[in-house]
């Protein structure tokens, strides 16, 4: 899930990818200006999808000023379909380009695209369907709800996030979440403690769907 900004005039076209937009599980705003586009920058995105032809402006004249302050990325939506017109979006600073009309599957992937694309270069954020974690600010969002973890079990989602889809021993797990200046802490600590923060992070933690138990080895994270 990421928090997405739609800039389109076109009200119909708007609502359509806020309908499909919030479907998939992001958290969406719209605009349908420049201005409007700035004021919902009052509070953080992950990604601008914005219309070129706007009532207040050519947004690939307004993009280059904007990028000096604020590296989210952008794609651009437009008719404009030449090789000059798309050669100008991406001269502007647009992170993707996608010509009216277009499909919404076809949408949701070029925007699954950018959003791994900034995720990689940005790596202070980790999203996974609704569930967001800001390792600067050591914070776990999962839909619109916060949910607070105690230092271990902070350190144990990060290990957990910095190693993804490989399987960790109890071993290794015991290694990386407690140092050597803490008191000997044994597999039943480690255990109660993945419990509890699968009784946060999961649906139904009876049946976990991130942190999987690999039987007779350890666990592993799993992507959703």
């Amino acid at each position: 899930m990421a928090r997405i900004l739609v800039v389109e005039d076109d009200a119909v076209l708007r609502d359509g990818i806020v309908f499909a937009l919030t479907r998939e599980g992001h958290q969406v705003r719209a605009a349908e200006s420049l201005a409007g586009m700035m004021e919902k920058l009052a509070e953080p995105v992950e990604l601008v999808i914005l219309d070129v032809s706007l009532p207040d402006g050519d947004s690939r004249d307004f993009l280059p000023g904007f990028r000096k302050g604020n590296g989210v990325p952008v794609i651009f939506l437009t008719a404009r379909n030449t090789e000059k017109d798309m050669i100008a979006g991406f001269d502007a600073g647009a992170d993707d380009y996608i010509t009216k009309p277009f499909s919404v599957p076809l949408l949701l992937r070029r925007i699954q695209a950018v959003l791994n694309r900034s995720l990689r270069q940005n790596s202070c954020m980790y999203y996974s369907g609704e569930l967001r974690y800001d390792f600067e600010g050591k914070e776990l969002v999962i839909g619109e709800k916060q949910i607070l973890l105690t230092p271990t079990e902070i350190r144990l989602l990060e290990v957990f996030l910095n190693n993804r889809r490989q399987v960790l021993t109890r071993e290794m797990l015991l290694a990386r979440v407690w140092d050597d200046r803490e008191s000997y802490v044994d597999e039943k600590a480690l255990a109660v403690n993945i419990r509890r923060l699968r009784e946060k992070i999961e649906e139904d933690p009876g049946n976990p769907s991130r942190i999987r138990t690999v039987f007779g080895i350890g666990y592993k994270w799993e992507e959703l």
